[in-house]
């Protein structure tokens, strides 16, 4: 049974000194309490899922199953993003080899990456190691870089980028249209996908400026020739207003909340292999 923090326990965590709390992480991390949940990300067009977003998740002994709001202080301390990030590298990649190796069809998953950690030397270098030691391909995962951190602070993270798309890695910007995530990174780094914000979608459906904005949004990344990705679908009137693009991709809790395990993600699916009696193919089936 799934056990979620009450708005208590997460007051309880987050009122932990900081490095209390960094101290903690780093056991949890050591102790394996930590694990990955993945939403997918579906076509607007038809629906199917094309993709899937790794979540980090805290098995906590004590509170049960916490999200990234109750311990974020700790993952601002650099130490710790490093090893949050190795984590994360390495589960997903481990969970991706787990799920093809048992039939299942291949989803890229992205991955939540801050910038200064992409930034540091050998970031690149080192992604392209852990898929290669767990037997995956580099386009098996997506960094998106969040919007916490100015991208302006690491000149660098241009050429990270470029290294990382040259291995098959697409690069996604992480809620365009908040914090540091705006239009000045989009011209010197060769994003391949762009996240946008679910603030932006939020009052489009029903307001005038709101749909403006939303739509200029769209209408500059489909010149830019970037892919979309909207996050935040959480309504039925916000999915059948997105059906006009029908090029984006859509995630939210309308379509899909997070699961524990890639055959979890509603739409994800096995590729059964031929029936060799019958000489024909055993059609597609949901794994979940």
């Amino acid at each position: 049974m799934k056990t979620f923090l009450s708005r208590s326990h997460t007051s309880t965590v987050a009122a932990k000194t900081a490095d209390t709390l960094k101290t903690r992480v780093l056991e949890g991390l050591e102790a394996g309490e930590f694990c990955m949940a993945y939403q997918g990300i579906y076509r607007v067009d038809s629906g199917e899922l094309a993709q899937m977003e790794a979540l980090i998740r805290w098995r906590h002994p004590e509170f049960g199953v916490l999200l990234p709001g109750a311990f974020h202080e700790a993952l601002e301390d650099e130490e710790v993003m490093l090893e949050v990030t190795d984590f994360v590298m390495n589960a997903v990649s481990h969970d991706i080899a787990t799920w093809q190796a048992s039939g299942g069809a291949a989803y890229p998953v992205a991955i939540n990456v801050p910038p200064s950690v992409a930034a540091a030397e050998g970031f690149a270098e080192r992604l392209d190691a852990v898929c290669r030691d767990h037997g995956i391909a580099p386009s098996s995962i997506e960094v998106e870089l969040s919007e916490n951190q100015d991208l302006a602070r690491f000149p660098s993270i241009a050429k990270v980028v470029q290294r990382l798309r040259a291995r098959g890695v697409n690069v996604a910007m992480d809620d365009f249209g908040t914090g540091f995530a705006c239009l000045a990174a989009l011209g010197p780094i060769s994003f391949g996908t762009v996240k946008i914000a679910k603030e932006l979608l939020a009052e489009a459906p029903h307001n005038a400026d709101a749909r403006t904005v939303f739509s200029s949004v769209l209408a500059l990344m489909a010149r830019l020739k970037l892919s979309v990705v909207v996050e935040g679908v959480e309504t039925a009137a916000q999915a059948q207003w997105l059906a006009q693009w029908p090029h984006a991709f859509a995630q939210g809790f309308y379509l899909a909340r997070p699961a524990f395990g890639i055959g979890k993600v509603p739409g994800a699916r096995r590729i059964r292999p031929v029936d060799m009696k019958q000489h024909r193919v055993v059609p597609l089936a949901d794994a979940a």
